[in-house]
């Protein structure tokens, strides 16, 4: 599985390079807008419909009729809160658009097409919910690596004919998305066509929005903050060159597959918390000396990640490090919370969000945020405190566990 996982991260890894090295800079800053929407509304879109899906069908998935049911209104749920994403974020992202000197046209053309691939991504990510508690991991997959290499089809095709501009990407993320969304949805039709029912899990639905859109509206704005803000204060080589080396994230993508799909549900059935201290020390050390040797090597040997990127983005050389390093400490970030949750040693999770805010506060007041290299160090700013909080306290429960008790 974590094999697979790679090979589909590695093969978007190269259709994301060719966008990068071979499409002009203007239209990948455009590019970049668009995919900062198209996360915008994929985050908006599930405003906690997968959890509630995910809660309520752990009780109901074996009994088909209610199992159809409840898959049918997260859907209707979820369409709608994809509409009303789309609604809030346009405003936004045409006013970037424009700030960034993108015509009328290519503006509207771009909203829209990132509005179209945002409705089957979410569609994909409700019905997978189903394939996860039926445990077919197989079709997961097989939807993956179906988009992953439909895009990578297409963006060769208008690369090799010189067609590589923003509209047409944009077109073959849609397309990419449908094939997706198809196969997916072909593969679970017989859990949508299950004998009816008069059940409504609607107020149940409707009330993990309440409690989790929140959660949603923020981790949009912790995901895509310095895009946007770099969008307001620069200009469109700022966006592009803040989007290429973001595309260099998928080194961190590629090496973190072992990690959550081996290591974290490995430490998950543990039992003993001398064994568990030790696993998890080992698997946090290998990531930090990943880290570390990713953008060590990045900080004394730029040129061949510059080189990856193209000739536009060769003078990246001191932004670079800093840019992994704030994809490094996300991914160790990642790594400290998953153990919090899994082993629920956090009573109030949404402690996340006032730590971000401090980091926000910082940044704002001593860094120049109309800079690359500026947004990119309030990137690390961010991340600090609430990678300081999760690790100091895995590291104090952990103790304390051993102190009191050797196993859980």
């Amino acid at each position: 599985m974590a094999g697979l996982q790679v090979l589909i991260q590695g093969v978007n890894a190269v259709t994301g390079l060719i966008f990068v090295r071979y499409m002009a800079k203007d239209d990948y800053a455009w590019f970049t807008l668009a995919a900062s929407l198209l996360a915008t509304l994929n985050l908006l879109g599930d405003g906690g419909v997968s959890t509630g899906l995910t809660a309520i069908g752990g009780r109901v998935h074996d009994q088909p009729g209610p199992f159809a049911r409840l898959l049918q209104q997260g859907l209707r749920l979820s369409l709608r809160l994809t509409v009303i994403g789309f609604v809030l974020a346009v405003p936004l992202f045409y006013g970037l658009y424009v700030r960034i000197g993108a015509s009328t046209g290519l503006t509207l053309a771009a909203l829209v097409l990132a509005g179209l691939a945002a409705w089957p991504s979410v569609a994909t990510v409700m019905l997978n919910v189903a394939n996860r508690l039926h445990t077919r991991v197989g079709v997961i997959q097989l939807g993956d690596v179906m988009s992953a290499l439909v895009r990578l089809v297409i963006t060769s095709v208008l690369w090799l004919g010189g067609w590589l501009a923003v509209l047409p990407a944009l077109l073959a993320t849609v397309l990419a998305g449908w094939a997706q969304a198809l196969l997916i949805r072909v593969r679970s039709r017989h859990f949508l066509e299950s004998p009816a029912t008069d059940v409504s899990y609607q107020p149940e639905l409707h009330g993990f929005v309440r409690s989790l859109y929140g959660n949603h509206v923020f981790f949009c704005l912790q995901a895509q903050v310095a895009t946007w803000i770099i969008g307001w204060l620069a200009g469109s080589a700022e966006v592009a060159d803040l989007g290429a080396l973001a595309r260099l994230g998928v080194l961190f993508s590629i090496i973190s597959a072992p990690f959550y799909y081996v290591a974290v549900p490995a430490l998950a059935r543990i039992h003993s918390i001398a064994v568990l201290r030790r696993k998890f020390l080992l698997t946090f050390a290998a990531g930090g000396a990943v880290v570390l040797l990713i953008t060590g090597s990045s900080w004394v040997f730029p040129r061949p990640l510059l080189w990856l990127l193209g000739g536009n983005y060769s003078h990246l050389t001191i932004e670079l490090p800093v840019a992994l390093a704030a994809q490094g400490l996300t991914f160790l970030n990642t790594l400290s919370w998953n153990l919090l949750l899994m082993r629920q040693w956090v009573k109030k999770p949404w402690i996340v969000i006032p730590l971000t805010f401090v980091g926000y506060v910082f940044g704002a007041v001593f860094l120049d945020l109309s800079r690359v290299d500026g947004v990119l160090w309030f990137s690390v700013a961010s991340i600090i405190p609430s990678f300081g909080y999760g690790t100091i306290a895995v590291a104090t429960k952990l103790k304390w566990s051993v102190d009191a008790q050797d196993r859980f």
